[in-house]
């Protein structure tokens, strides 16, 4: 016989015992059978320490409700048992028939029933009192016979009625014991996946603690128990109280010396309402900001530049300075315009470490250097089997590494039109769908993109997209030309020269005439070609040298208008020659000049500048 050790059958009756046990043995189970009456039950549960679930009838099984911990399954009477009960009070002459009973053993409602032409009432009570008073009213209003439970039979008893047990037939007592057995599996899962859910909760690295409605901790994990093991108690309960109506947010709470990362998240059913506090430990969340910052830092994806890097002097560049400085307290795209070499990347960076994400990575994009037709998987990454040739598992795209961070756009008028449509949806939505993958990842990113001044023009000439123009132009800053600077010439020139050669700035000496020269050219590639000179007249040492200095401007001069004067090894290749010559070009122009003069697309260009 199988043996349900979960299950206890209580019958308040000698008979109903009886029944229940062959019902038991007919179907094959060893469930104990207990005969207790009324509160007598108690003691017999007491028995059989291990039940969670009892079947049983009537008042006894409202008794036993009361019991913590023990689930209770009716033996209700079925419509056939309170028929049973009346037609025997027909037989015996009864015309005027009252059914009073337990409310849980039929499941019949207040009100009138004819039978073989008779008036029957049916009174289900809810207790024993309620019983014995609508019998004795039955009595008083002329009613000759009642069918119900023990109470309304004794009863009736006393007010000299004739009477009639409704007793619980045999497929009655079936249907409980399969209930229970119904209910006993229901709780064995319940259980397993309550098990399986605290062997998961106990070995992760958050605690957790679960709060009724009433704002009382129900249930702590391992980990939640470990981080509050220093305190009593009443005192983290209390210190954990006020955060529970802030559904989704971080807080720091703060217990003696130790700090705890705490989110509270609301969880609802119906009416029902309890809160999940998750909580780390403070130290090991700085640990892991640490160590995040470390792989930040060994994968060159910080910047380098801040706001006191930048030399000058100049009001218009101070200027552009405070107003980039205002910008990086901002989450707001940043557009930049200036002039190739003017330092556009130099304030990107100074705008993301003046910036509440200067933690975070930095990436920059060059979009001119960019392969063709590689440009979109670099941008957004790739899903595995996207293409011939993509990597196991798919890659991160470089949006998916800034998470959290800051992305330049640098020369962002030379992406693909399809590129730009894909990038206006990632600054609009704020998430990014890798090449051949269906799902979207989230990004919290700050962009900040840099282009020249003819942006409008590309976008008239359908070269570049209005809607993307317009969201990249949020908050607009104008970088000025090195030309349109004044003296910041001088005190940049001095700088660099001061550190090719590893000297104090103020042992540079530049000389009347090297400073006329200096203030005088229009510096077309800017501050990338004023550092340039800088590094080539270092090595005549600290003093400048005007007639060298008139040399390499008079060059700049010859290459912008004849074309370029090349200084070259004899018997140079043409490979050589050809490496020369666009690194000089790399030296005054963007990538997208450099194609237009040199007649070289964008990837032949980005895989010969690699050449040796």
């Amino acid at each position: 016989m199988l043996t349900q050790s979960n299950i206890l059958l209580i019958a308040p009756y000698q008979h109903t015992g009886t029944l229940s046990k062959m019902v038991i043995g007919q179907m094959g189970l060893s469930i104990p059978v207990e005969v207790a009456y009324d509160y007598e039950a108690l003691a017999a549960l007491k028995r059989h320490p291990d039940v969670k679930i009892v079947i049983s009838r009537g008042g006894t099984a409202k008794i036993l409700r009361g019991v913590k911990g023990i689930t209770v399954v009716d033996i209700e009477a079925s419509f056939y048992d309170v028929f049973n009960a009346v037609r025997k009070l027909l037989t015996q002459g009864c015309h005027n028939i009252a059914v009073v009973t337990q409310d849980n053993v039929i499941g019949l409602e207040s009100g009138s029933l004819s039978l073989k032409g008779e008036q029957i009432t049916v009174h289900p009570c809810a207790t024993v009192e309620e019983i014995e008073e609508t019998v004795e009213r039955a009595a008083e209003q002329g009613y000759d016979g009642i069918a119900g439970c023990v109470v309304a039979v004794e009863t009736a008893g006393r007010f000299k009625l004739r009477s009639c047990f409704i007793d619980s037939d045999f497929y009655t007592i079936k249907k409980a014991v399969l209930n229970a057995l119904a209910l006993e599996e229901s709780m064995r899962s319940q259980e397993l996946m309550l098990n399986m859910t605290t062997s998961l909760l106990n070995n992760i690295d958050e605690g957790v603690v679960v709060f009724d409605q009433e704002g009382a901790a129900k249930y702590f994990n391992q980990k939640a128990s470990d981080l509050l093991s220093f305190c009593s108690h009443e005192k983290w309960h209390e210190s954990l109280r006020p955060y529970l109506k802030q559904d989704g947010a971080y807080s720091v709470l703060s217990l003696g010396d130790k700090k705890v990362l705490l989110r509270n998240l609301e969880l609802s059913s119906g009416d029902l309402h309890s809160s999940l506090v998750v909580m780390q430990d403070g130290s090991a969340v700085e640990e892991s900001a640490r160590n995040m910052k470390i792989a930040v830092f060994e994968k060159g994806l910080y910047a380098r530049s801040h706001f006191d890097d930048i030399l000058r002097t100049s009001t218009v560049m101070e200027e552009a300075v405070q107003k980039a400085r205002k910008y990086a307290q901002s989450d707001s795209t940043v557009m930049i315009f200036g002039e190739t070499g003017v330092g556009k990347e130099g304030i990107a960076q100074s705008i993301h470490n003046g910036s509440a994400r200067r933690e975070m990575p930095f990436v920059s994009v060059n979009c001119a250097s960019l392969p063709e037709g590689l440009v979109a998987s670099e941008l957004f990454g790739y899903a595995e089997g996207a293409f011939t040739g993509a990597r196991r598992n798919g890659r991160k795209g470089l949006f998916e590494t800034a998470q959290g961070g800051t992305v330049f756009l640098d020369e962002v008028t030379e992406l693909p039109l399809d590129v730009q449509s894909q990038l206006l949806r990632v600054i609009q939505e704020r998430e990014v769908r890798r090449i051949g993958d269906d799902k979207v990842i989230p990004l919290d990113i700050r962009i900040i993109a840099a282009g020249n001044r003819h942006m409008l023009q590309l976008c008239a000439e359908g070269r570049f997209r209005y809607d993307l123009y317009y969201r990249l132009n949020v908050l607009r800053l104008t970088i000025p030309p090195l030309r349109e600077r004044g003296d910041d010439i001088l005190l940049i020139f001095r700088h660099y020269m001061a550190k090719f050669l590893g000297e104090d700035p103020r042992a540079i000496v530049i000389g009347e005439e090297c400073e006329r020269l200096l203030l005088d050219y229009s510096w077309p590639g800017n501050v990338r070609e004023l550092r340039n000179i800088a590094e080539a007249l270092s090595f005549s040492g600290p003093i400048a040298d005007a007639g060298e200095l008139k040399e390499l401007i008079n060059a700049e001069h010859k290459t912008e208008d004849t074309g370029y004067s090349l200084r070259l090894r004899e018997q140079a290749s043409l490979k050589e020659v050809e490496h020369e010559y666009l690194s000089r070009l790399a030296k005054r122009y963007s990538q997208a000049e450099i194609c237009r003069i040199a007649g070289l697309s964008r990837t032949s260009l980005w895989r010969k500048l690699r050449e040796e």
